[in-house]
């Protein structure tokens, strides 16, 4: 077993990994090992519950006889059914007693065999799983050898992996138990499950093409996997529709057909309408309360409508006792789903139930266990206020929803239809409905605010936490790492209004124009400094002009990030002291848009969140000496200084109640703005702004700068002049700030959300978190491994959901620069495999890779060495020749 040779190159999982490109040996003989203990990284079995054997006595374990090619360090005498347990778990398992084992056994349970003793175990496995009185121990691995594997047609499958040897986690033939031979007989379809050549000749076409491997680990040929796609939505008009659907056990037929259907239908409505629009789906499905917490499941939108039917699929009948089902809560919820905010998009909801909803109101049956509701009216009416063009079709299964319906029709008036339909004619009547409300809609005068439509790529971040703790590094360096670690780009429409955006703000020095981002689903407003507008319409904008507001779009961008993650810190660092008073503080998230066609001369611009608070703008502070005397954020830039280790001070707090927005950025050796006053700045903050320290600074330890004291025994002219551009404009109202109407920006969806009393101030909105916490597992289309994903989460920021995070970072998905010599098709940069050839470099995908380290050469049997090209034709048929002279053999 020479796989002891080398312990390095054992994989610890071995049986149970699930990395489809391991290159690591995974031999079967060695379950229930500690491969960490073998390399000396593990101390404790305790922790890992595996044996801790020395490479001696490992070897001692092997050198004992097998039983199918398992040995007795390999079984699980907890008999568990995990199936992530590393030991092996054999049919025969459920006969051996543990308790003899342990010497606890009193012989009394007469189904079980009561010994120790291998040899009597072997024996009597041997009677149960022979064939015709051969097991695994009976046969050599020797080429040609008539030990009885090639007589019973055994050689079809991997004689190592029967005995317990086979490294190869992908090999060229099916690894099958020896157990499963005796019970089941002979398997279909060997060949799926197998690695084989990346491609294939194809007979009709005479020519070679790329073959899809069918070969899986174990775990997820057990697992029934959604197959989850990116919610990529086109740049174009859209309409979102929600599928509302009960799932009690009566709907059951109900559930198959729209299971079966609704692709079908999206494809045909497609036709129908105009060639540009997206169309978005969703469904909710829902049951009652006594079905549990869990009863209202969704998947939010797609463009995808095989999700929607898989999703509808995977749910199972049940519940419904009391008759009435909780409607309302499903309303709710389709109504927190990622609705287009754009005024000028369709909403269609389908309601199909053969119930009511709760409320003695809304029907006549005898039982209902909340008969006292009253809200439905007030869950539809919230849809009809959000959409002007908001439909609602109900589909009709029996008369005892006709009351309810009545009711229905009522809010949602002229935009409401239904029909008493079978199940035959579901496809039939959605087709109807859609086509009927998109025509009605086109009639519809909605306000059209946009003047101009550009498709862009926008750049945006996922969240990125503090964690700069040290003085070795510069935290705008580590900022910036960050920031291209955590960099989402892709592309989008964005509508954008030609009249300058009135923010009520005195002293800006941009021009702000709204706008809306259909991919991100956001209002935004785009900020472009005012002398290039200027410019621009005097026909006076140069390319050194271009250049310059490219430079402050970035800079305004890495400023408001910086703003944006000291704020969530802040937050984070206030909370987690009791009884601490403070006003939580959060930015606006920032965007930067390449425009395929320039806006105002400009086709790199920067953007925000809109704040759409009712409330007016106000001046906290400013980059100089100014304060608000009855509202003091001070302290939140006392905090960006300490947290900085004093490289860098956040001032000119400014926005709306506590959304925040135009930072200024005092720092030396960054940031080339206007506005940042460097050390200037930052003494000014102490001496005017900061004399002295809050409560607050106390309790989260910030150091007593005492600036006050040094300054004003200084020459004061040693300060030098204040930079002309610095902001000296505020407003004189009494505005402040409401405490009880204070709001929160949610890192994903940037929705604002009000605070509560008891709010942990997290930078998701309570909607995200729960979506967070929802996992599915998905396998990369690039790299094959396996990764977990929140669906319903990450779909909202545009995560690419086919590809793991590192070859999202790596970028992939975006690399078409590499292809297999063989396959022609596209190599993740994490795989790529090579053949060198007389120093010429062959790339070759994982599949290739796997599949040639077992090719032998057909005369001395060696293996393949990667340093010679196969021809197609000897590639696809496993002819190698190493070029030895034995040719007899």
């Amino acid at each position: 077993m020479d796989f002891l040779d080398d312990i390095d190159k054992l994989c610890p999982y071995l049986e149970k990994c699930q990395n489809l490109i391991c290159e690591r040996r995974h031999p079967r003989c060695l379950s229930g090992v500690c491969i960490g203990y073998l390399k000396g990284i593990c101390q404790n079995n305790n922790i890992c519950g595996l044996h801790h054997y020395s490479q001696d006595d490992l070897q001692n374990e092997l050198d004992k006889k097998p039983i199918n090619g398992i040995y007795q360090h390999n079984l699980c005498y907890n008999k568990c059914i995990d199936q992530y347990c590393r030991y092996l778990h054999p049919p025969w398992l459920k006969y051996i007693c543990a308790d003899c084992k342990n010497k606890k056994c009193d012989k009394k349970n007469e189904g079980l065999w009561h010994t120790v003793k291998w040899q009597e175990i072997q024996k009597k496995v041997y009677e149960l799983y022979n064939i015709n009185k051969l097991n695994p121990e009976n046969f050599c691995n020797e080429i040609d050898c008539q030990c009885g594997v090639k007589k019973y047609n055994l050689d079809i499958y991997c004689i190592k992996y029967f005995q317990g040897i086979c490294v190869y986690h992908r090999c060229s033939q099916p690894h099958k138990n020896w157990e499963d031979l005796k019970e089941i007989g002979n398997f279909q379809n060997l060949q799926d499950q197998v690695i084989k050549p990346c491609i294939k000749f194809d007979k009709n076409n005479k020519k070679f093409v790329s073959q899809q491997q069918t070969l899986l680990c174990n775990l997820y040929m057990q697992k029934n996997q959604l197959k989850m796609m990116v919610n990529q939505i086109s740049q174009r008009p859209q309409v979102d529709i929600i599928f509302i659907l009960d799932c009690t056990i009566s709907m059951d037929k109900w559930i198959e057909v729209s299971r079966k259907n609704i692709s079908s239908i999206i494809n045909e409505f497609k036709k129908k309408v105009e060639f540009n629009t997206a169309i978005r789906m969703a469904a909710v499905c829902y049951k009652d309360h006594s079905d549990g917490p869990n009863h209202i499941k969704y998947h939010d939108f797609t463009v995808n409508p095989e999700e929607i039917e898989k999703f509808i699929g995977s749910q199972n009948p049940s519940g419904g006792d009391d008759i009435p089902e909780d409607l309302q809560g499903a309303l709710d919820v389709a109504y927190k789903l990622n609705i287009c905010r754009d005024p000028e998009s369709l909403l269609q909801l389908f309601i199909i139930t053969d119930a009511p909803c709760h409320g003695r109101k809304y029907h006549t049956l005898a039982i209902d266990s909340k008969s006292e509701a009253q809200d439905l009216e007030e869950k539809l009416q919230k849809f009809v206020d959000l959409k002007q063009r908001f439909f609602l079709s109900f589909l009709q299964i029996n008369e005892q929803t006709k009351i309810m319906e009545e009711f229905i029709q009522k809010v949602v008036q002229s935009n409401y239809q239904s029909a008493k339909i079978t199940d035959q004619q579901f496809t039939d009547y959605i087709l109807f409905s859609l086509s009927s409300t998109y025509v009605k809609s086109q009639s519809m005068n909605v306000k059209k605010d946009y003047s101009y439509v550009f498709q862009a790529q926008y750049t945006k971040q996922k969240e990125m936490i503090y964690n700069y703790n040290c003085q070795s590094q510069k935290y705008y360096d580590k900022i910036v790492e960050q920031i291209q670690k955590t960099k989402k780009q892709n592309q989008t429409l964005l509508f954008i209004e030609n009249d300058e955006f009135e923010v009520f703000k005195k002293g800006q020095s941009s021009d702000v124009f709204k706008g809306f981002d259909q991919k991100n689903n956001v209002y935004v407003v785009i900020k472009i400094p005012s002398q290039f507008i200027k410019k621009y319409n005097q026909n006076a904008l140069t390319q050194a002009d271009i250049d310059e507001a490219n430079k402050i779009a970035k800079t305004k961008y890495i400023q408001q990030l910086i703003a944006k993650q000291l704020s969530h810190h802040f937050n984070f660092c206030c909370s987690t002291n009791k009884n601490t008073q403070f006003i939580p503080i959060y930015y606006a998230t920032p965007y930067l848009y390449d425009l395929e066609k320039p806006f105002k001369g400009l086709k790199f611009i920067y953007a925000e969140s809109y704040i759409d608070i009712n409330e007016k703008w106000k001046k906290y502070t400013n980059n100089t000496e100014y304060k608000d005397e009855q509202i003091n954020l001070t302290a939140f830039s006392h905090f960006t200084y300490e947290y900085t280790f004093q490289q860098m001070i956040i001032t000119d707090l400014q926005g709306k109640a506590n959304i925040l927005s135009d930072p200024a950025i005092h720092t030396k050796q960054y940031l080339e703005d206007g506005t940042n006053l460097q050390d200037d700045g930052c003494n000014k903050f102490f001496l005017k702004q900061h004399p002295e320290c809050q409560k607050i600074c106390q309790i989260l330890q910030l150091k007593d700068r005492a600036v006050s004291q040094k300054l004003q025994s200084q020459d004061q002219n040693s300060i030098r002049k204040i930079n002309s551009d610095a902001d000296t404009h505020f407003e004189e109202d009494n505005n402040q700030i409401n405490i009880d109407n204070l709001y929160k920006i949610c890192s994903n969806c940037n929705s604002l959300e009000k605070l509560q009393n008891n709010d942990t101030f997290k930078a998701l909105c309570l909607c995200c978190e729960d979506k967070q916490k929802q996992k599915q597992q998905m396998k990369c289309q690039c790299c094959n491994v396996a990764y977990e994903v929140s669906y319903n989460y990450d779909q909202l920021f545009g995560t690419v959901l086919q590809y793991c995070q590192d070859c999202q970072n790596k970028e992939c998905h975006k690399t078409y620069e590499k292809n297999c010599y063989y396959c022609g098709k596209k190599i993740c940069l994490q795989t790529i495999k090579t053949i060198t050839v007389n120093e010429q470099i062959k790339e070759i995908c994982t599949d290739a890779y796997f599949y040639l380290r077992q090719v032998k050469c057909k005369y001395c049997h060696l293996n393949y060495n990667f340093h010679k090209l196969l021809s197609l034709e000897d590639y696809q048929n496993n002819n190698y020749n190493c070029g030895c002279n034995n040719k007899n053999k």
